[in-house]
């Protein structure tokens, strides 16, 4: 459980100063498939991850409480993801 949370906060925090926005079909691929959800308790960040081709993809989300943005992290060739 430790290892689970050392990454999901090490996803959360990777990328936490970076903003992106939101993107269409206009501009590529769109995966509606699911992620997989790492549920903190109350007061914690929630992670989701899914591959995205080779590579692995997580995201952590906002919480409503603070000004913190979502982040996201990707593992390029995870291999998890190769197939």
């Amino acid at each position: 459980m430790k290892k689970i949370i050392v990454l999901a906060v090490a996803a959360v925090l990777g990328l936490a100063g970076c903003s992106a926005t939101h993107g269409s079909a206009e501009y590529g691929n769109v995966s509606h498939s699911p992620a997989d959800v790492i549920e903190f308790p109350e007061g914690f960040r929630n992670v989701a991850h899914k591959c995205d081709g080779p590579n692995m993809v997580y995201s952590g989300s906002s919480a409503s409480s603070d000004s913190l943005p979502a982040s996201v992290s990707v593992v390029k060739d995870d291999p998890r993801c190769l197939k």
